[in-house]
C-alpha cells in the first residue's frame, strides 16, 4: 500500500517545488546581491581610508618643517613649546594610523565573512536542486 496516491504525491511534489523557487530565489539572487553590495561599500571604505592614511601620512614632514623653521631663531620657550605640541600632533598621527589600519583589517575580515555566505547559499543551492531531483521523480 503506497504512503500517498500518485496525485497526493504529485500536488505535494509540485509544492516543495514552489518552495524550493523561493529558496533558491532568496539564496542566490537576493542574499548574493546583498553581499555583492557589501563588498561595494567595503571597498570603497577601503579606498577612502587609504587616502585618509595617504593624508596624514603628508602631516610629519609639515610638522617637522614647522619645528625647523620656528626652532632656528625663536627663543628657548617657543622652541619647548613648538616642540612639544609638534610631538603631540605626531602622536595623535600614530593613533589615527593605527586606527586606520585596524580598520582596514576589519574590512578584510568582513570579505572573509561575505565569501563564506556565498559558499553557503551556493550548499543550499545543491541541496535544493538534490530536493528537486527528489520531488521530480514523484511528479512523472
Amino acid at each position: 500500500m503506497e504512503l500517498f496516491g500518485k496525485k497526493k504525491a504529485r500536488t505535494a511534489s509540485n509544492d516543495i517545488d514552489k518552495i524550493l523557487i523561493q529558496i533558491d530565489s532568496i539564496t542566490q539572487a537576493e542574499i548574493d546581491r546583498v553581499c555583492d553590495r557589501i563588498d561595494s561599500e567595503l571597498n570603497s571604505c577601503g579606498r577612502e581610508l587609504s587616502n585618509a592614511s595617504n593624508t596624514i601620512n603628508q602631516i610629519k614632514p609639515l610638522i617637522d618643517r614647522l619645528v625647523a623653521q620656528v626652532g632656528q631663531n625663536a627663543p628657548d620657550h617657543v622652541q619647548v613649546l613648538v616642540t612639544s605640541i609638534a610631538q603631540e600632533v605626531m602622536s595623535k598621527v600614530v593613533g589615527a594610523v593605527d586606527n586606520i589600519n585596524e580598520v582596514k583589517k576589519n574590512i578584510d575580515d568582513i570579505n572573509k565573512y561575505t565569501d563564506e555566505i556565498d559558499k553557503l547559499t551556493n550548499k543550499i543551492d545543491e541541496l535544493t536542486d538534490e530536493i528537486d531531483k527528489i520531488t521530480d521523480k514523484f511528479q512523472g
